[in-house]
């Protein structure tokens, strides 16, 4: 399978508080995230295990997020810098910033 980011798989791991990103079943990165509320997600942490840095994982991770968050009408309050920074950079998000 190939190395780019549309051949991972995305799981969310409701006890964990965590989105999962799988690349042939193996996991590739997290998102430590917590609920608020029934219409609130505040995304913690991101993280890629640095043997796969630089493939554009962390991206596709923090885009399924926000897609699920919209998809759930829930907005976003992103401390993860990360995170932050990849919804300045794709305004078509910030409506989902809570403000």
């Amino acid at each position: 399978m190939g190395m780019d980011a549309t051949a991972l798989v995305f799981e969310k791991a409701e006890k964990e508080r965590r989105y999962r990103a799988l690349l042939d079943g193996e996991e590739v990165g997290f998102a430590d995230v917590d609920p608020i509320s029934t219409d609130g997600l505040l995304i913690k942490h991101t993280e890629i295990d640095p043997r796969f840095e630089g493939k554009g994982f962390a991206g596709a991770l923090v885009r399924h997020i926000l897609e699920d968050a919209r998809a759930q009408n829930r907005k976003v309050i992103p401390i993860c810098p990360y995170a932050a920074a990849y919804v300045k950079r794709h305004p078509e998000y910030r409506d989902l910033i809570r403000s």
